[in-house]
């Protein structure tokens, strides 16, 4: 159980900078302690089943190099310098 006299949403509300009407705060303070004790459950969690990366190897794909298409794009472009679009000015 979460002890009632850590929990003070007033405070909370303050040091996260967001301003909380009464309604709010009523049910804030409903449900912060439903909420640290979901946090307590996830922090008795077994988590020695977890898939350790050490024993992983190479779960990535191959990087194959493909020919670029860039030069057929560079085609289709109206205005080009170079191998960069050129376009009307922003300002």
């Amino acid at each position: 159980m979460v002890d009632k006299k850590i929990i003070d949403p007033k405070k909370y509300s303050e040091l996260s900078k967001i301003d909380l009407s009464p309604q709010e705060m009523e049910i804030l303070d409903k449900q912060f302690p439903e909420i640290l004790e979901y946090f307590d459950l996830l922090s008795k969690a077994d988590t020695s089943e977890d898939i350790d990366s050490q024993t992983l190897s190479n779960i990535f794909r191959e990087d194959i190099p493909k020919d670029s298409i860039a030069d057929e794009i560079l085609d289709g472009v109206p205005e080009k310098k170079g191998r960069f679009v050129k376009g009307p000015r922003m300002m």
